[in-house]
């Protein structure tokens, strides 16, 4: 179903227990999509954030500044009205403060050093037009937050299928290869993997911003 604009009946919405099962289905897919990049990158400093340990003041807690990859695979939301409530949608924590929205107006504030942030998730290269400063959307945020590239989506996709992809992206990023040809190649093996059952639909909308060496 489409999201409120209004941020504030949304936020009501979501947090009614009964609605919000409806409104975001469990993304079975995310769990191997994170262990994927676990195993990837095999750094005993990463911190793993899974099931109820996913919550919005657990990642805010973390020393982002350590972490040269940040990978989510939440459900994400655009507002076409107000750019600052586009969010990632983690849990809550109600003692720390914390709603389990992360909106971009929180994102820009965060201070972030990574080469790679991978944003698993719908509609985060999505956003409003804002004059010369361009597109407003969760991808930029992360940008003005310090990281050097970001993948983002362009609309919502496909839970098994972008799973593929993202294990593929990081295969070829552990080779060594720039997020920019990682992604692109990526795309080629979900093509020769499935052919014509894959349309772009599922494929077309994982895009990247900004500039970065190989990451792994």
């Amino acid at each position: 179903p489409p999201v409120p604009h209004d941020h504030s009946q949304f936020r009501q919405t979501i947090l009614t227990p009964a609605s919000q099962k409806s409104r975001f289905p469990d993304l079975t897919a995310s769990n191997d999509a994170i262990l994927t990049a676990e195993a990837a990158v095999h750094n005993r400093a990463s911190i793993v954030l899974l099931g109820p340990r996913a919550t919005e003041s657990a990642f805010k807690r973390a020393d982002l500044l350590r972490y040269g990859l940040i990978h989510f695979a939440v459900h994400g939301i655009a507002s076409t009205t107000d750019a600052d409530h586009s969010a990632l949608i983690l849990l809550s924590d109600p003692p720390a403060g914390e709603d389990g929205f992360l909106q971009a107006s929180e994102i820009v504030q965060l201070r972030l050093n990574a080469d790679l942030v991978i944003l698993s998730a719908c509609d985060t290269a999505v956003g409003t037009v804002q004059g010369e400063e361009g597109i407003a959307t969760l991808s930029r945020a992360f940008l003005l937050a310090g990281a050097k590239a970001v993948v983002s989506t362009l609309w919502s996709i496909d839970d098994t299928f972008s799973l593929f992809l993202i294990q593929q992206l990081y295969r070829h990023l552990a080779a060594h290869e720039t997020p920019a040809h990682a992604l692109t190649a990526a795309k080629r093996d979900i093509l020769q993997k499935f052919g014509r059952k894959v349309v772009p639909y599922y494929w077309a909308g994982f895009t990247l911003e900004g500039v970065a060496g190989p990451v792994l």
